[in-house]
């Protein structure tokens, strides 16, 4: 059995790190672990109740469209879509709705949400700012666009040991796939070039133990990413002890910042 698998280009899947790996649902998992609690907490900020019509956009494992199953069902809405939406077939069983969708160039309803989000997706993807673009469209007046995506905002340079060293060969991987590792910082402006109002932004840096689940998703990643890296020549045995550090329960690590933007929007013609 092998972990390792290459990162797609944009000429195949969108997103750098694509759900079809045999242990994304384990991945996604924890990523949800690891970052839910945030996410769940911007949103109950925000006012999420029963009632709302949410789009949840790239949804991957769905653990963030769960939640709103349980925040604004019955009486609202969720419909989570992700262009590949295999880790998401409970969510009708809980009153939600999934569709495959390619954000990039399939309809996307507008004007009709009340809240979307996204979560570690337009980092990914190479037409990132038509998607923000389209992602504020689907807003009814008065809807909210949350995005929360990383940034190295410096912190990537100075994360030391093997961990620091496979995580900027990572960075490079993603951006040779299309991604960005600095776009996010300007999310904001560009939120407010949209017409967005009440535009807001925070970042933080994660701060984690190794074995917590933070820590056993970066593991899994660097497994997944693991020959794509050895590609860009990180040595194996770099990744093993970047892999090693992150099971070390006495070993406090961190990663590059998370940055939460959102805005609403209010009833602009031609938005």
């Amino acid at each position: 059995m092998s972990w390792s698998s290459s990162i797609s280009s944009p000429d195949g899947s969108y997103y750098t790190l694509p759900n079809g790996w045999n242990f994304a649902d384990e991945r996604l998992a924890l990523l949800g672990a690891a970052y839910d609690s945030a996410s769940i907490a911007l949103a109950r900020r925000l006012g999420a109740r029963a009632g709302w019509r949410c789009l949840e956009a790239g949804a991957g494992g769905g653990s963030f469209a769960r939640w709103l199953c349980s925040a604004v069902l019955p009486g609202g809405r969720v419909l989570a879509v992700d262009a590949d939406p295999r880790h998401l077939s409970d969510l009708p069983d809980r009153g939600g709705e999934v569709a495959q969708l390619d954000l990039v160039v399939d309809d996307i309803p507008e004007g009709v949400f009340d809240f979307v989000h996204t979560r570690f997706v337009l980092l990914h993807i190479a037409d990132r700012d038509l998607v923000v673009q389209r992602l504020a469209r689907a807003l009814a007046p008065g809807g909210v666009l949350v995005s929360e995506e990383g940034d190295g905002l410096g912190v990537l340079d100075e994360m030391p040991g093997a961990f620091g060293e496979v995580w900027r060969a990572f960075a490079r991987s993603t951006e040779n796939a299309g991604a960005s590792q600095s776009w996010a910082r300007n999310l904001p402006t560009q939120l407010e070039a949209l017409g967005l109002v009440d535009v807001h932004a925070e970042a933080d840096i994660p701060m984690f133990r190794g074995g917590s689940p933070t820590a056993r998703m970066w593991n899994m990643t660097w497994a997944q990413a693991h020959d794509t890296l050895v590609g860009l020549g990180v040595r194996p045995e770099v990744i093993a002890a970047a892999q090693a550090e992150l099971e070390d329960e006495q070993r406090w690590l961190y990663a590059p910042p998370t940055v939460r933007a959102w805005a609403r929007r209010v009833d602009i013609p031609g938005l």
